[in-house]
């Protein structure tokens, strides 16, 4: 998906109308139980909001956005919700940022986004092969992998170096009061004061429309074999 026809499909997303029949959230039952969780199939209720859980991350640690390094390893799959969740993510603070760093295997996805975030706000977008990951330098890694152990295998982020969001490897769950629970490496931080008071409202009908939609994802991951 190029990033011109994201810049589209942003703007569909965020109208009222699609808002109110597409927003997908997973929550914990009021039994406590888990709903059985797959990296494969797995769909972050919290991409939207995922701007103001950084911006609380990164003022719990003392950075400043001047100072925030990011690094974002790419999706990998072919994916178009995938894509579409990064996008998301980078056009609500790729704009704050003097260095971002993409990882990626597909270079060529990024090259409008690059020219427009040089053009637009003199940021120089870095883009490096996974197989080089050893040498990225950042200090917030947004992992948007399914599968892959870039995490385990670079001491820059299991050396808690570097905040680390595994955005699909993890689930991201709430508590009842509103409290996002945020996988944050191997550990786990609440995030408070960042879901509208209403989240909850719509929630078993967003669910359907979420157990929908991975009952269709896993139809054609077997399809695919």
């Amino acid at each position: 998906m190029g990033f011109e026809i994201f810049r589209k499909w942003l703007k569909k997303r965020r109208s009222k109308k699609y808002s109110e029949t597409n927003e997908q959230t997973q929550i914990t039952g009021k039994d406590g139980a888990r709903q059985a969780f797959s990296p494969i199939t797995y769909y972050n209720p919290y991409i939207r909001y995922m701007h103001k859980i950084i911006e609380h991350l990164i003022k719990q640690r003392g950075i400043a956005y001047q100072k925030l390094e990011l690094i974002v390893i790419d999706a990998g799959q072919d994916r178009d919700q995938d894509e579409q969740d990064i996008w998301t993510v980078l056009d609500e603070i790729a704009y704050k940022l003097n260095y971002l760093l993409v990882v990626t295997d597909t270079p060529d996805r990024y090259e409008a986004f690059n020219d427009e975030m040089y053009e637009e706000n003199g940021l120089i977008v870095q883009c490096m092969p996974k197989s080089a990951h050893s040498k990225a330098r950042g200090n917030l890694v947004l992992d948007f992998e399914r599968e892959g152990g870039i995490f385990q295998e670079n001491s820059i982020f299991s050396k808690n170096e570097a905040i680390y969001l595994p955005i699909y490897k993890r689930p991201w769950e709430i508590s009842e009061n509103l409290d996002i629970l945020v996988p944050v490496g191997y550990n786990t931080l609440v995030v408070d004061g960042i879901l509208p008071a209403d989240f909850l409202e719509c929630s078993s009908i967003n669910d359907r429309f979420r157990k929908d939609k991975m009952t269709d994802r896993l139809d054609r991951e077997f399809r695919k074999g």
